[in-house]
């Protein structure tokens, strides 16, 4: 009896066992890391080994998708990097057979990375390709004979290759004609191999009458597999109103359905969907987009969770027992046109595709059915986002994540677990305004931020801002990058008076306002950096006044200053200035400046108060030395940039000023580098200025500060988009 009870006792510790370990494999952070462990393996042996196929052809191309989709959750640049790359290598080109899917289904990594980076060589030579396409006849019989694969679509895999490419080249230029493309040859080929009776699709004409082993017809797991990932890539580029749209749910779910019912109880799909007897060995090409097509059909709403969830439990457990320890994934079977024997050491860059996007869209399921508050934040752009404030509506996101405005939480990365730093946000109201956080972004990357009710920790201040009253009334800021002054009523009154605004030059990310001025010693460098730019009565470094008659009517220094907020991540303040007469106006001004952590630049709201005319010209400068230094001015992006010349022992700095709104004109003179613009009366005018120093390390060479300040205003444009 005690020897049955020990049994039964090892019995339930072990299945106890055996479910905890299962419910940490289905953890976002456990699938994370065996995606990037598949991922880094495929990587390094491209790298070691060479590509076994062509950089264009199909079966890298499958792969890509996968990397595109692992690039967009892991916020690591080595997987945008390598696709760039690989795009680089090939001259963003398909291959040879022009009119064949196989050849062109790399045009879809070439459309989702223009979308990042808007460069239009990526998809130039296929966008040709495609009108090329698009205006063939497209009437010939898809049975399989005379080489019809170069032509048609006559084969199922070719549902992959083909349409989302078309469809995703739709997305990138909003040219409907790709879509109608790919909405017209769909059901071409539909209509042709789909069996109704089945819900299958045949791989080809040669397979209608083929029989398994036990007399049942031959349904390929990955040709069927090819034609679900390729369904909901099309889906995923069509929008909601497109006239068909309705028919491909409707096939999505009948497939769907059939699919799941021809799952085997160790979660995969064998090679052959109707006789596992012949083929008893799990096959994950086939496995891999199959979870990919369920999990998307649950993540958007086409599939019900509590009628899918086992199913792709069951799937994932599947795919995750085929990856060797060193991330190489097996049981893939090779390249074919019908089932064949698989084992543990098959692979291909395909099923590593398959797996990727299979893991991505679990990763979303899970995070989306975890109970977890979570905010998705995403970067659509090709740049490198680093340290970028995030600003999200306070009465949104308290109302979202269901806490109270003033309880306690903490903002952690929903894969990695770290800590995601953040502060409230008041511009100088009572009630917070906005919730910033602080986070970094590689190119088309987005990171999950779950809301936890629990204290956060403490966020090191990486700004600050303060009046000096000591030191003539002097108003100084700084972030962990750059420090900057500007001047008040007292400096008139020496022979010091200077007017625009101020730069120190800093290498380090202590902030250090308030130990310079106690030491007074801040134009030698001690370690920290120095004060050796030179304002003067001038706009320094980015500030504005009016410009009439080929004149800066400068007014006096300010006289009235507000703090609004004081880190530890955003400082933000408010300067007034007294009215004075402007070619026989009254003016007079505000200004909120306000400076991120890790920016070199600050944001400067301007607000002009003026009677007698409905627009006041204004002028936005940079004071220029007489030495030689590297100017750049672009009326077209509303980029100003200036590297100074270099100072004996001190280095360089380079000034920027960022202008997003409508420029009259830039030109070099009155001793500045000036942008022309319209200030308009009860209408805020906003702009960008700042600076970088060059022994910093961070911006170090006239290239690389106009790089800086051209994606600065890329990334105005183009700001991380939140999703609730």
């Amino acid at each position: 009896m005690r020897k049955k009870l020990s049994l039964l006792l090892l019995i339930l510790l072990a299945s106890s066992w055996l479910t905890t370990r299962s419910q940490e494999s289905l953890r976002p952070d456990s699938i994370f890391k065996i995606m990037k462990r598949v991922a880094d393996w495929q990587l390094s042996t491209w790298t070691k080994d060479g590509m076994r196929w062509s950089r264009n052809d199909w079966t890298n191309a499958a792969a890509y998708t996968g990397f595109m989709a692992l690039n967009s959750i892991a916020n690591d640049a080595r997987y945008s990097n390598a696709m760039y790359s690989i795009g680089e290598a090939i001259s963003w080109n398909t291959g040879p057979s022009r009119s064949m899917a196989d050849d062109y289904c790399v045009g879809q990594m070439f459309s989702e990375m223009y979308e990042l980076y808007r460069e239009p060589k990526m998809i130039a030579r296929f966008r040709l390709q495609s009108d090329s396409i698009a205006m063939l006849p497209h009437q010939e019989s898809l049975e399989w004979k005379n080489n019809i694969a170069l032509r048609e679509w006559a084969w199922c895999d070719a549902l992959f290759m083909g349409p989302p490419a078309l469809t995703r080249l739709f997305s990138a230029t909003g040219d409907r004609k790709f879509l109608d493309l790919a909405d017209k040859l769909w059901w071409k080929t539909t209509d042709y191999l789909f069996d109704p009776q089945e819900n299958l699709y045949f791989r080809d004409s040669r397979f209608f009458n083929r029989k398994e082993s036990n007399g049942k017809k031959m349904f390929w797991s990955r040709g069927n597999g090819w034609v679900m990932g390729g369904l909901v890539r099309v889906l995923e580029n069509m929008p909601a109103d497109y006239p068909t749209r309705g028919r491909y749910i409707e096939l999505y779910r009948k497939m769907a359905a059939k699919i799941a019912s021809l799952q085997h109880a160790d979660g995969s799909w064998h090679a052959a969907l109707l006789d596992s007897v012949s083929y008893p060995a799990k096959e994950t090409s086939g496995t891999g987009f199959y979870c990919y097509a369920l999990a998307w059909g649950v993540n958007h709403g086409l599939l019900a969770y509590d009628q899918y969830y086992q199913v792709l439990v069951k799937a994932w457990s599947a795919l995750k027992g085929a990856v060797h320890t060193d991330g190489k994934l097996g049981f893939v079977q090779q390249i074919g046109e019908k089932p064949e024997a698989v084992d543990y050491n098959s692979t291909e860059v395909y099923g590593v595709g398959a797996f990727l996007l299979a893991g991505t869209e679990m990763i979303q399921l899970l995070l989306k059915h975890s109970g977890e508050k979570i905010i998705t934040l995403v970067n659509p752009t090709g740049l490198a986002k680093r340290t970028e404030l995030i600003a999200c509506p306070y009465g949104k996101f308290i109302e979202k994540a269901g806490i109270t405005e003033t309880g306690n939480f903490r903002i952690v990365n929903g894969l990695t677990g770290e800590e995601i730093p953040y502060q409230a946000e008041y511009g100088g109201d009572k009630k917070a305004q906005n919730l910033l956080m602080l986070l970094s972004f590689t190119p088309g990357s987005k990171i999950f931020a779950l809301i936890k009710n629990e204290s956060p920790a403490q966020v090191v201040s990486k700004v600050y801002c303060r009046y000096v009253p000591e030191r003539y009334d002097d108003f100084a800021w700084e972030n962990d990058r750059i420090a900057f002054r500007v001047y008040g009523a007292a400096l008139e009154k020496t022979n010091e008076n200077a007017y625009g605004m101020d730069v120190w030059a800093k290498r380090t990310s202590t902030l250090v306002v308030d130990s310079w001025y106690k030491s007074g010693d801040y134009h030698v460098d001690h370690g920290e950096g120095l004060d050796y730019y030179h304002v003067g009565f001038s706009l320094g470094a980015g500030a504005a006044a009016p410009y009439m008659h080929d004149s800066i009517y400068y007014s006096k220094n300010y006289r009235r200053y507000k703090v609004l907020d004081n880190g530890p991540l955003r400082a933000s303040f408010q300067l007034e200035y007294d009215g004075w007469s402007v070619d026989g106006m009254k003016v007079s001004c505000n200004k909120i400046i306000s400076l991120d952590a890790g920016s070199q630049l600050n944001r400067i709201e301007l607000n002009y108060s003026f009677t007698g005319k409905k627009i006041l010209p204004l002028a936005i400068g940079i004071v220029k030395r007489k030495e030689n230094g590297s100017i750049w001015l672009d009326e077209r992006k509303g980029v100003m940039g200036y590297w100074e010349p270099e100072q004996a022992k001190d280095g360089i700095l380079g000034v920027g000023v960022i202008l997003p709104d409508t420029i009259h004109g830039m030109l070099v003179k009155e001793g500045h580098l000036l942008s022309l613009v319209d200030g308009i009366a009860g209408r805020p005018f906003i702009y960008y200025a700042g600076a970088a120093w060059n022994k910093a390390g961070l911006v170090t060479n006239a290239g690389e500060w106009i790089e800086y300040l051209e994606n600065f205003r890329q990334a105005l444009n183009r700001p991380v988009e939140i999703q609730w």
